[in-house]
């Protein structure tokens, strides 16, 4: 008796098997942003576990502990040590602004009516509407709110934390895994194509190493030549906040601008808030010519892609998907295009990898 599937019922498991999987990552849609980051940290922590079984005696699961441990160490330096600092620059800030606030109602209680290219500014609505934003803010339902958000972000990193060791620990076993679940025939293909999908991922690491250095250059050298303290310090933080679009330039920038408010020029004779305001334009400037110029010819370059390409990619999917999937858009569309040179030269009957 024939127990073999006809061509029908194979095609018909094989869509209910595509619908099954579509319906899956629907529905743990909101799991795959913390996968992919866990995946990105495990490629880039990869190199190290390599590099320490290659020149140690220890194993394989031996090096990837190690490396996991000394990447905890480090995340926990940081924050023991930028903590107690980033709580002190809040509080300063907020003392700040409640000054603000108490010259505000200064201004509003002598009458002193203030225009601005001859319109009249409506000082007494704005407060009222400030008063007004400050208590919504502190309602318990907010502040509940803002609570259940912490403790969602704190989960999410637990995945990631976790996800990342093991991945690192056992991806060989799981790569070997998905191999074997095609037809014997197709596996060195695939075993190909993943070497090169490999090589448009390191080059694109290559690349987004080399615009970290070039920002933390850039970002280092023009605070330092307004004048603003700590340059060396904001060039390391900017060139390494410069791995996450959009939040890690904005947050770098918020840094500046605090410091720049605080602390003021070293040497030009510009007030705190016209100091800030040139700190800001630089960071401003800096990230133009990075988004414009740098990412686009580098990228570009690493990735065999068009300049003009790398730039529309990074907008478009900042502007649609948000920093995550413009972090990873540019060695996606790397692989995409691998994968469719192997497909267009199996279609067309030639050696999908020439000599």
């Amino acid at each position: 008796m024939n127990n073999s599937w006809s061509r029908t019922t194979r095609y018909m498991v094989l869509i209910g098997v595509l619908a099954g999987l579509t319906w899956l990552l629907f529905a743990v849609r909101t799991l795959i942003g913390p996968l992919v980051i866990a995946a990105l940290l495990a490629y880039v922590l990869n190199p190290a576990v390599t590099l320490i079984t290659t020149h140690t005696r220890l194993s394989h699961n031996s090096a990837t502990s190690l490396v996991y441990l000394l990447l905890l160490a480090g995340l926990s330096a940081t924050l023991l040590i930028f903590g107690p600092i980033v709580l002190n620059q809040a509080r300063s800030l907020s003392l700040e602004l409640q000054g603000i606030g108490v010259q505000v109602e200064e201004i509003l209680d002598s009458r002193v009516r203030v225009t601005l290219l001859g319109f009249e500014l409506p000082l007494e609505e704005t407060l009222v509407e400030i008063q007004a934003l400050s208590s919504q803010l502190l309602r318990p339902e907010r502040v509940f709110k803002m609570l259940r958000a912490a403790t969602t972000n704190l989960a999410w990193i637990l995945v990631i934390l976790v996800a990342t060791y093991y991945l690192l620990r056992d991806w060989e076993q799981m790569r070997e895994w998905l191999f074997r679940l095609f037809p014997e025939a197709y596996q060195s293909d695939l075993r190909e194509l993943y070497q090169e999908i490999k090589g448009v991922w390191r080059a694109y690491l290559r690349g987004q190493l080399l615009l970290m250095l070039l920002v933390g250059l850039l970002t280092g050298l023009g605070t330092a030549a307004v004048g603003l303290r700590g340059a060396a310090a904001l060039g390391l933080l900017a060139g390494a906040l410069d791995l996450i679009p959009s939040i890690g330039p904005t947050a770098a920038a918020a840094t500046a601008s605090a410091i720049a408010w605080f602390e003021g020029p070293a040497h030009l004779p510009l007030s705190k808030i016209w100091f800030t305001a040139v700190v800001l334009a630089l960071y401003v400037l800096v990230q133009l010519l990075e988004e414009i110029w740098l990412r686009p010819r580098i990228m570009g370059h690493n990735l065999r892609l068009h300049p003009g390409l790398v730039f529309v990619a990074v907008v478009g999917a900042l502007a649609l998907g948000g920093g995550l999937v413009a972090l990873i858009i540019v060695p996606l569309l790397g692989s995409a295009g691998v994968m469719g040179r192997y497909v267009h030269r199996r279609m067309l009957g030639l050696e999908p990898w020439p000599a």
